[in-house]
């Protein structure tokens, strides 16, 4: 009986020392390959606004040590121009294939100021899918009524999911999507959760985007993404609304103003806002240097006219932003008759 004892005791202390010398029988899969998750084209009709919040504090920061983050945020947002074109409808798509795990819908739109909300269902509507190995991805602030798929669902890479929108904790429509890895925020950008790890020009070679997006999806420059005319005033709400979007006026119109809003600013950028008349003269100018980063601001010119009315024809209105030399410009026409 003792021989034996010390027998199985030598047999199990070989196959220890071996198991620590062995290879696990399953290491962890490689993340999913991720497409982009909305219908719509980058830099044209949607535009990178947020990314992962790296600051372990009260503070918050990007994967590139920028500003375009907020505390403790946990996603990607991608954002359209207004509520028109939420209207209008974008759809959102699966980013990678996988089993829908649970959804929500029926949150309304969301009117609160500064779009907060108090009762714990900050992502709206939405949904998240499970990827196999731990993979999640989360979809929210999504329109009511718009999701296409339930609880139990196999989804594959670019199923239709429902439509951007405006629901949860947001004050504008955007998609924030968020990638976990058992429970842990991964930052797609970058591949890691290192929270607290930035740097300018920072290694994305282990980025969960698909290689032909990688590209594209790169971190943003200055962005104007807004952009329109009105004969009255500037009212910021019916900018964001869609409701300023006239390209054609009077030549007895009382005002003729050129707006824009440009997405994510960083200090010392310039900006200035041009309206041309027909005859090429600048009519109204506006400029100014931003003095700390700003995710979102809106600028304007407004034309000074020579006479009782407005010259028939074109006019031309310009937003240019000057980063570091170089500078990104957009312009806009509007008909005078």
């Amino acid at each position: 009986m003792r021989n034996l004892t010390v027998k199985t005791l030598a047999t199990s202390l070989i196959l220890m020392i071996c198991g620590l010398f062995s290879v696990p029988a399953q290491l962890s899969a490689a993340p999913p390959e991720l497409s982009f998750p909305l219908k719509c084209t980058l830099g044209e009709s949607c535009w990178l606004v947020n990314f992962v919040d790296r600051d372990p504090g009260p503070g918050y920061t990007d994967f590139e040590c920028g500003a375009f983050s907020y505390n403790t945020h946990k996603g990607t947002d991608i954002a359209i121009a207004d509520d028109a074109q939420m209207r209008r409808g974008v759809a959102v798509l699966a980013a990678a294939p996988g089993l829908v795990l649970g959804t929500r819908d029926g949150m309304p739109y969301n009117t609160a100021p500064g779009g907060k909300i108090t009762d714990g269902r900050e992502c709206g509507n939405g949904l998240v899918i499970d990827h196999g190995d731990g993979w999640t991805t989360q979809y929210c602030h999504m329109q009511s009524g718009s999701l296409t798929v339930v609880k139990g669902s196999t989804v594959e890479r670019g199923t239709v999911l429902g439509r951007i929108g405006r629901s949860g904790q947001t004050e504008f429509p955007h998609l924030h999507i968020s990638v976990k890895h058992d429970g842990t925020v991964i930052d797609p950008f970058t591949g890691d959760s290192n929270v607290g790890l930035c740097k300018a020009d920072a290694d994305t070679s282990g980025s969960l985007w698909a290689e032909p997006i990688r590209s594209t999806l790169r971190y943003p420059g200055p962005q104007p993404y807004h952009l329109g005319f009105t004969d009255t005033r500037v009212d910021i709400e019916a900018v964001r609304a869609g409701k300023l979007n006239e390209t054609r006026f009077a030549a007895t119109s009382p005002a003729l103003i050129f707006w824009s809003e440009i997405f994510t600013l960083k200090a010392g950028d310039r900006i200035t806002v041009s309206l041309r008349a027909p005859d090429g003269s600048t009519i109204g100018t506006n400029a100014y240097t931003v003095p700390s980063p700003k995710a979102r601001l809106a600028m304007a010119a407004t034309g000074k006219k020579s006479g009782p009315t407005w010259p028939v024809g074109t006019y031309v209105g310009q937003i240019d932003i000057t980063r570091g030399g170089i500078t990104v410009s957009k312009s806009l026409k509007a008909t005078v008759e």
